[in-house]
Order: structure tokens, then sequence, then C-alpha cells
């Protein structure tokens, strides 16, 4: 028979998931994943077979928790510019008030491309999954608003690199000024409000 694990499966990924995203993919050790979790390493292999697939469902539980919540936006409504706007104030107002233990993590996915993404296929995979998903919500937006007249539908392709440069950028600035991070976040909200007029 079979033993019972005595453990949430849940709680050890969020552990994790919180010491990936501080630390990086290389540098955090099973020490540290034993310490964060409270799973000897024994436990921590049998539930998830090694680091890399733990991390992986780090990513799987940080696309569920930290980066759906954000997107929700693009799924009400009517899709046109507001969707955008909002996003990008949201986005701001996390920069500008969350604690600087937060936000200078900066994005696990951005993080991941730059660390990981150049020479693992699967974490690369994992960084042009998010950016389809977002660029997919972008191109949404803005093709409601090419459907109002409100922008060529031409320049909607174009104007969605610029957006999603413009998410990373914030991401990547938070890292190391917060406050920057929220008035850029601010001024790409400020300039898609202006695409309305």
């Amino acid at each position: 028979m079979a033993r019972t694990r005595a453990f949430d499966e849940t709680v050890a990924v969020r552990a994790a998931l919180g010491v990936f995203w501080s630390r990086g993919y290389e540098a955090t050790s099973l020490s540290d994943l034993e310490s964060a979790t409270g799973l000897n390493r024994s436990s921590l292999y049998q539930a998830f077979d090694s680091k890399r697939a733990l991390f992986a469902r780090s990513i799987t539980l940080y696309l569920q928790e930290v980066i759906a919540p954000r997107l929700v936006v693009f799924t009400t409504g009517t899709p046109g510019l507001e969707q955008v706007t909002t996003y990008f104030e949201a986005l701001a107002t996390t920069m500008g008030t969350a604690p600087p233990t937060l936000t200078r993590r900066g994005c696990l996915l951005v993080n991941t491309a730059t660390e990981l993404a150049p020479h693992d296929a699967e974490a690369h995979q994992a960084v042009e999954d998010y950016r389809t998903l977002l660029s997919g919500h972008l191109t949404r937006a803005l093709e409601g608003a090419a459907r109002t007249g409100l922008m060529p539908r031409k320049t909607v392709a174009r104007r969605v690199e610029l957006l999603v440069g413009a998410v990373i950028g914030v991401l990547v600035t938070a890292r190391v000024d917060p406050a920057a991070a929220a008035r850029l976040a601010q001024a790409a909200a400020s300039e898609v409000a202006g695409w309305a007029g």
C-alpha cells in the first residue's frame, strides 16, 4: 500500500516559488528548497522528481496566482483601449504601492527569460507562452479599438509589440527602481489613452 503524503503539494510549490522568484533558478540550492518547504531532500524528490520539475510547477503556479489575476481585465467588458489603460494603471499601482521586497523580485518569467531561456528549451517555451498570452490579450483589445475606428487595423500588430516591450520594461525596471517602474507603467497607460483621441 502506498503511503499518503503528509503535506500539501501546492503549499510546497508556493514556498519553492518564493525562493525561485527571489533568488533565481541557478542560485537556488536544494538546501534553500528544504528550508522553504520544510521538506527533506528525499520528500522533495519523491513528490517532484527534480529541482527542474519543481521549478516548472512553480512557473505554472506563478501563472495562475500572479499573472492570471493581472490579465483578468482583458476578459471583461468590450475589447478596447480602456482594457489596456486599466491594465497599465493597475501595473503602475502595484509597482508604486507594493513593498520593495516584492517589486524588486521583478517578474519570475522575465527573470527566467534572462537567466535560463537562452540555453534551456523548456524555460524558453514558458517565456514564449507568456509573451503569446500577453500579446493575445493586447491584440484583442486593440482590434476592438480598431473596429470602432480609434486606430487603423494595420497598426495593431506594431502597437502590440510596443506594449509587450513596455510591460517587460516595467517588470525589469521594478527590480532596480520600483518608483521608476510605476512611472513607466503610468506613461504607457497615458500613451494608450491618447490613442483614443
